[in-house]
């Protein structure tokens, strides 16, 4: 059986489950399901809907980060099991077709999808080639840099969103083919954006690897001034995607998020009292303030 890359810690408002409560009316309990490019903006977010005194803003988050495609695998699981409920209220991806496919699937239960940021993909190299200077290009060809094997970090393209992105660049911009190309060893691959940022931020020297990584630009992201924080170790190069799905260097990361009707012990009247604030004048800033289109 797949093994699935979620994680769940309990008790930490700056790890993967807030356990939030405050004096304003109606707590409920409220389960999120979250890609793990938006950690830091999920924390964010539940922190300020908690102290923003509106109704169910006193409600305790059970969030849980992990990969898009290892949460579309949890949810469709359990929805389609006899007698089965989601185990989210809500789930955060990081595209905007794991929901739609979710909602085609389960309609009774799954509603629509709304869209709640677009994401941006980052070339960082922490301790390897200088990239701000490769030009249009920004990661440099093994055929002209020495890599050494799994010196470049990437999120898994079949499961996060963020590794697609980074696997179209490969190909659109350099001709390179990952998984499956000449160049394979020269890479490390992670289950997810958030353990592949990790990865490269672990490393410490020119020689310890990986050393370069495909990271979302919400993990470089200084979340009170809304650009890449300073000072930074290395280089990055920033990708601008096309305007139009398809289009050089990679397919624009649009995430969408969707309620999921049914678990027990849920209010639908909560969830949509967050799912409300992250579209409000206060969620959008948050949001923008931590990288996001």
């Amino acid at each position: 059986m797949k093994k699935l890359s979620i994680r769940k810690i309990t008790l930490s408002v700056s790890a993967s489950v807030l356990m939030l409560g405050s004096s304003a009316t109606w707590a409920q309990s409220i389960t999120v399901a979250v890609a793990a490019n938006f950690q830091g903006a999920m924390v964010q977010l539940v922190n300020a809907f908690g102290a923003s005194g509106l109704p169910f803003s006193g409600s305790s988050f059970t969030v849980t980060y992990g990969a898009t495609g290892d949460f579309q695998t949890a949810i469709n699981t359990a929805l389609a099991a006899p007698g089965g409920t989601t185990p989210y209220d809500l789930f955060f991806a990081a595209d905007d077709t794991t929901p739609a496919a979710l909602r085609t699937g389960h309609p009774t239960v799954v509603q629509v999808p709304f869209r709640y940021a677009e994401g941006k993909l980052i070339l960082w190299s922490k301790y390897g080639p200088n990239v701000s200077t490769s030009g249009s290009s920004g990661f440099t060809n093994p055929a002209s840099y020495a890599y050494a094997n799994g010196q470049v970090a990437i999120a898994n393209p079949v499961t996060a969103p963020y590794g697609t992105a980074a696997q179209q660049v490969l190909s659109r911009v350099n001709a390179i083919t990952y998984p499956g190309g000449a160049y394979d060893a020269k890479f490390a691959q992670y289950t997810t954006i958030g353990t592949t940022y990790t990865a490269v931020n672990a490393s410490t020297s020119a020689t310890t690897y990986p050393n370069v990584g495909f990271v979302a630009k919400s993990q470089l992201c200084d979340s009170s001034t809304g650009a890449i924080r300073t000072p930074l170790t290395g280089t990055y190069f920033e990708y601008t995607p096309a305007t139009v799905n398809g289009n050089p260097p990679h397919d624009r990361l649009l995430q969408d998020a969707v309620a999921i009707r049914g678990r027990a012990g849920s209010t639908n009247a909560a969830v949509d009292a967050f799912i409300a604030y992250v579209g409000s004048t206060a969620g959008r800033a948050i949001i923008l303030k931590n990288c996001y289109i």
